[in-house]
């Protein structure tokens, strides 16, 4: 099966002034922050602070829990009709396992409600220095296991993420087959972290990334996988059975850490026969559709991938 690969060139003003801040704060303050315990926790009230602006219009946010593990249900009053009718989404926020969480990651969310016209369920599953990857995993299937129980129709939950929660969202893809679990309807990955050997990428091409310090990223691996919790199944997503994905879309900027395992995912699973399509976008910084409440690509591509689900459901 040919998979679907699409460059997008057009940049904004907006990406672009993104792209520059990132090179001049983000990444110079990322390469010189402690990862610590202390370190991580400070880094942590990043989503504190968020929390305190202004919640996005037009839609209804509540907090809820799903199998234990807090979450934000956001939904729109515009109802879906056709294939998405009756759907939902479980949204895994990304940050390295280390920070984020529902406050950075509502815009996003919020965009997908209002576009789909279907809830949107934000997991806070427990990062580090709180267990390892395994931990984030338990929780993001105990959230799963329970949407399976409270959606409407359980054949149609779209489990979606960006970088670290990108890796979750095609977990739980793998483990619910595994496990004999309803699957997954379809997977949403921004910029998804899919090897956790990020060492076999050219190092060269890695230095491009706007705001990721190559460093810092290398220096988290011992952390992602210690813990009380073990990886069910492969530890890297690129490492799974191909044949266990239901339709995958992915995204990732020209030049960031996650692109050449994107690319490798998309050729694995259209070498499988899946149905894969995938966008990679110049003059972008990593994961960009969290911040499509500023950024017209990241709405677009926000867009595109909902009407991917539509097509797919």
């Amino acid at each position: 099966m040919a998979h679907t690969l699409t460059w997008h060139d057009d940049v904004s003003r907006q990406a672009k002034f993104l792209s520059c801040a990132a090179r001049l704060t983000l990444k110079p303050t990322f390469s010189l922050w402690p990862l610590t315990d202390g370190g991580i926790k400070a880094i942590g009230q990043l989503d504190r602070a968020i929390d305190r602006l202004p919640k996005p219009k037009r839609v209804t946010i509540e907090q809820v829990t799903l199998g234990g593990v807090p979450c934000e249900k956001t939904t729109h009053p515009r109802l879906a009709a056709g294939s998405l009718a009756g759907a939902m989404v479980l949204y895994f926020h990304g940050g390295g396992f280390v920070f984020c969480g529902l406050a950075t990651h509502r815009s996003a969310c919020a965009t997908i409600a209002a576009r789909a016209g279907i809830p949107v369920y934000s997991v806070e599953y427990r990062q580090i220095p709180y267990g390892g990857i395994g931990t984030s995993i338990a929780d993001a299937m105990a959230s799963y296991r329970m949407a399976l129980e409270v959606a409407e129709d359980p054949s149609k939950i779209i489990v979606a993420g960006d970088s670290a929660g990108g890796y979750l969202a095609m977990k739980v893809a793998e483990i619910s087959v595994l496990e004999g679990l309803t699957p997954p309807a379809a997977v949403l990955g921004f910029s998804p972290l899919l090897n956790l050997d990020l060492r076999s990428h050219p190092r060269r091409f890695m230095k491009k990334d706007a705001y990721l310090p190559m460093k810092q990223v290398l220096a988290l691996e011992d952390r992602w996988l210690s813990g009380p919790d073990a990886i069910p199944g492969a530890a890297s997503p690129i490492d799974a059975d191909p044949s266990v994905f239901p339709p995958v879309f992915l995204s990732t900027a020209q030049y960031e850490l996650m692109r050449p395992d994107v690319e490798a995912m998309t050729r694995k699973l259209a070498d499988a026969g899946r149905t894969v399509e995938t966008h990679v976008w110049k003059g972008q910084v990593h994961a960009f559709p969290v911040m499509a409440g500023a950024l017209p690509e990241g709405r677009t591509l926000l867009r595109l991938a909902v009407d991917f689900a539509a097509r797919n459901l």
